[in-house]
């Protein structure tokens, strides 16, 4: 008994002072970036912000108008109850009530072409700020990049935001708002 547990010691002794050498792999590398950052100070984003502002006006500016027009109506609509016919007030009345609809079709259709359009200008940017940081990544020799949103706490160090967004502006100045 005595004999084996002088080979067990013997043994473990062997492999811990020169036996086979176990290695580990290379950690990866590990980058981050802050999404939301890019998003609101790209070159791209602004242009996207300012085409999205002033499409915003020219609606509010066309709603205002046919607001205006559907409130005269409405007026001049009261202002002829008791003094018309009956029939003609109430086909007058059906003609004003088909505006107020056809109104808000055209401004739902107006919201939804603008969310539309907004909705695919973002994905294009979320595209290219992908490939952007995937072209950093490479350059710099980057495995992994995570988002800053999916990172409660990080080295400063880890953080390529500032050159992602310079690669993402050099490449993609503006966006198109595609809205009908």
């Amino acid at each position: 008994m005595f004999q084996r547990a002088l080979f067990l010691t013997l043994l473990v002794m062997a492999f811990a002072v020169g036996g086979p050498s176990v290695t580990h792999a290379a950690s990866p590398t590990i980058a981050m970036v802050d999404v939301d950052k890019i998003l609101a100070e790209s070159k791209a984003a602004k242009s996207l912000q300012t085409q999205i502002q002033a499409k915003k006006d020219t609606f509010q500016k066309e709603f205002a108008a046919k607001e205006k027009e559907l409130k005269t109506t409405e007026t001049s609509l009261l202002a002829e109850q008791g003094k018309i016919p009956a029939e003609d007030f109430n086909k007058k009345r059906k003609a004003y009530e088909e505006k107020i609809i056809e109104t808000q079709k055209l401004f739902k259709k107006r919201r939804n072409s603008l969310d539309e359009g907004l909705n695919k200008a973002m994905q294009e940017l979320r595209k290219n700020i992908v490939e952007a940081s995937a072209g950093i990544a490479d350059e710099k020799g980057y495995d992994i990049v995570l988002t800053r949103e999916s990172v409660l706490l990080a080295e400063k160090s880890l953080d390529i935001t500032d050159d992602v967004l310079k690669a993402l502006d050099a490449k993609l100045a503006d966006i198109k708002l595609q809205v009908e």
